[in-house]
Parts: C-alpha cells; structure tokens; sequence
C-alpha cells in the first residue's frame, strides 16, 4: 500500500484539506514523515489514514466540525501494483466508495496490508510521542515484539526515533529511554 495523496475533505478540523505526496520515486526509498507544531493536525491526519482504511467508528471525535453524515476522506492509494481512488464516509455499512460513489468492499483497500487489524497498523506506521515511549519501554522490558522490530530495521526506520530525539524541542521520556538504552550520553 502506497499512499499517494490523502484527502481530508471533511474530517475533524479541516474542509477540503489534501496531502499530495506525490508518486513514488522509481529505484529510491519513498518514507514521508509528518510533523509539526501542536494542533496542526499530524494526529488528525494519522487518524484519518485509519479510519479510511479500517473504517469510521459508531463514533468519532473528529465529528465536530462536519456532523457524521457529512463525514468524509479520500485518497489515491497505489494497491496491489496500481492506483486506485478511495473515499470513505462516516456510515455503518457500505461506507467505502471508488471515485464513481460506487460500493467497494472494504478488503479491496487492504489488499496489500496482509490481513492486520488497525492496532497493528498503527503499531507499524506511527510515531508519536506515546509509541515511542511504549515501544521503547517494551524494548528495554524485552516485551518487544520481534517480528516488529525486524520491520522497523527493515524500513530503516531504527536510526529514525533517534534523530527524531535529536531534533525535538525539548527533551522527553523518549530521551531518558534512550538514555537508559544506552544511545544517548547522560
């Protein structure tokens, strides 16, 4: 799966929001990270990702703005080797739709995610302050999972967290984890 742009057309904050991450370089890593500044959206954004692909639950906080019926996220997503429009709205079935408001089946977006449910994908793919406290907690405790830690090494993503530390404003728990690692100076 390959997000190529992510539409938050009428989701939490924003109205007719798009993040276009454009296509994917041939022959070069493609990562793309999101940041910024508190209440900029980054949590939103990553919410959206997974209410577009596991659905929008019976309920939702990001309903304020546009009341449920109005929900609305879309995307181009590149599965199983080609791009394919997706839209999602905020109904208790049938709520995954192709560019033509046809019905999809909900499988047809995960196609390529190998069968894991939404705390596996958000394990995996995010990287917030509360992740990475747990995972690193869970790594100093040996309660990581391996296969997961096999993954973040595989995507490159093991020297990630530490710049990511590097970069931060200020230092946090992640820090003093990292510390306790042994990756930091004191």
């Amino acid at each position: 799966m390959q997000i190529n742009r992510l539409d938050l057309a009428r989701y939490g904050k924003f109205t007719d929001g798009v993040l276009d991450f454009g296509a994917r370089p041939i022959g070069s890593p493609d990562l793309h990270i999101i940041y910024g500044p508190n209440e900029a959206g980054k949590s939103t954004t990553f919410d959206a990702i997974l209410d577009l692909v596991f659905g929008i639950g019976n309920s939702s906080k990001y309903g304020f703005l546009h009341p449920y019926p109005t929900m609305r996220i879309g995307a181009d997503i590149n599965v199983g080797g080609r791009d394919r429009e997706f839209v999602r709205i905020k109904r208790p079935q049938n709520s995954l739709l192709d560019d033509m408001e046809r019905v999809l089946p909900d499988v047809d977006i995960g196609a390529d995610l190998g069968g894991i449910d939404r705390d596996a994908f958000t394990t995996m793919f995010s990287l917030d302050d509360e992740s990475r406290v747990k995972g690193g907690e869970g790594i100093l405790a040996s309660k990581g999972n391996l296969g997961e830690l096999l993954f973040a090494a595989s995507a490159g993503l093991s020297d990630l967290s530490r710049q990511l530390i590097l970069i931060g404003p200020t230092p946090t728990v992640s820090t003093s984890i990292a510390q306790k690692a042994g990756r930091l100076g004191s």
